[in-house]
């Protein structure tokens, strides 16, 4: 079975869920993790799936330009990360939009769709829709199981295809105890590597997987902010310390396939 690393390409402030008022005010640092994580990514000849923010596309387009030329792929991460449970459909459309218009500058389109917080569930199915009417021909959003924010307990774990023809790359993971661990993030920073790197050796023998990543999590010197839910502030930043020897590590140990080679793979077998 083959595995491929994707990129949840968003600044250090997206995933903490901050008032518009405050994100505006942050400082933007992603070029800190971005600038080692694509020399780490090209030592290693390794391509990955970059699922871009798209304000993040629109402040720094010649990011996004050297992710293109280094021969990765991109995909859609909507434009402002929002939890899309929390959202409309028409606030989803429009997101999507905006990144579409930003992506033609690029002279390139999207084939895929993540969704922050991984936040397709059984509550808001309708954004499946969406994505195939959008053009979209892939989707990896669905956590098969629970995370403190989301998540579909009983998912279908393995890639498959929804009846409307769009390919489903589930988030994968494992379980430990009565906890499921995703393969990547605050998951990987906190568990013993050589515990984390035996439980994804288990779940390749028994189906393709993918590794989830954020360039934030290459940048320990983030700002630490006050006065957040403890869980967040947990899971954000434990171990940041740590990130970059540990995916040194896992990229000595294991071999990464492009996303897109893997999705075909099934597409020809279906």
């Amino acid at each position: 079975m083959q595995l491929c690393f994707t990129v949840d390409w968003e600044d250090w402030f997206h995933g903490l869920e901050l008032p518009d008022e405050i994100r505006k005010k942050t400082e933007r640092r992603i070029k800190i993790g971005h600038d080692i994580l694509l020399n780490t990514l090209e030592r290693h000849n390794i391509k990955a799936t970059f699922f871009l923010v798209g304000e993040m596309m629109e402040e720094f387009p010649e990011l996004v330009d050297e992710i293109i030329l280094a021969g990765h792929e991109v995909g859609c991460h909507t434009y402002t990360h929002p939890n899309l449970t929390t959202i409309s459909k028409e606030t989803l459309n429009n997101e999507i939009e905006k990144c579409k218009t930003l992506i033609k500058d690029h002279n390139i389109s999207y084939k895929g769709f993540r969704a922050p917080f991984f936040s397709i569930t059984k509550k808001n199915t309708w954004a499946l829709h969406l994505l195939k009417e959008q053009g979209f021909e892939y989707d990896s959003s669905i956590f098969p199981g629970t995370t403190f924010r989301t998540g579909i307990v009983n998912a279908e774990k393995n890639i498959y295809s929804f009846d409307n023809g769009l390919v489903e790359f589930p988030i994968s993971n494992f379980k430990f105890t009565t906890l499921d661990i995703g393969i990547g993030g605050a998951y990987f920073r906190i568990a013993p590597y050589k515990f984390f790197a035996a439980q994804l050796k288990k779940l390749l023998d028994k189906r393709d997987a993918l590794f989830y990543f954020h360039p934030w999590e290459l940048d320990p010197l983030q700002p630490h902010l006050k006065g957040m839910k403890h869980r967040n502030v947990h899971t954000h930043y434990a171990f940041l310390n740590k990130t970059e020897r540990k995916l040194e590590l896992l990229f000595n140990e294991f071999e990464f396939a492009p996303l897109q080679d893997i999705i075909q793979k099934h597409v020809v077998q279906a």
